[in-house]
């Protein structure tokens, strides 16, 4: 196993935890996070989750977009709890600036959905 997939699968307990905690407080929790879609467009996303789809994505209120959206945790970076009393929808929705390393991301994100 890689060092890159040895930091992606931290990365991706990390999140699944990071979502747990918000789960238990909906009310109150949101999740900010880095997000590489399968287009390879990294952008910043402050998402109220609903539920786990399966054991590789989550189902949640994304408050920049207005509607529910699955988010894989592969794509997902950086994810922190946050107040949710602190966001207002619809929030702007933040395109970051992406790497190489992200198209392959974005491709292995392709190949899984």
């Amino acid at each position: 196993m890689s060092h890159f997939e040895t930091d992606a699968k931290r990365e991706n307990l990390r999140t699944r935890q990071v979502v747990r905690q918000a789960l238990q407080n909906t009310d109150d929790l949101v999740i900010e996070f880095e997000y590489l879609d399968s287009k390879g467009i990294r952008s910043r996303r402050v998402v109220s989750p609903i539920r786990f789809v399966s054991g590789d994505r989550f189902l949640g209120l994304c408050l920049s977009r207005e509607e529910p959206r699955q988010f894989y945790l592969s794509g997902c970076s950086n994810a922190q709890l946050q107040n949710a009393g602190d966001y207002l929808m619809p929030l702007p929705m933040l395109t970051l600036e992406s790497s190489p390393e992200s198209a392959t991301v974005a491709n292995e994100l392709q190949t899984q959905g």
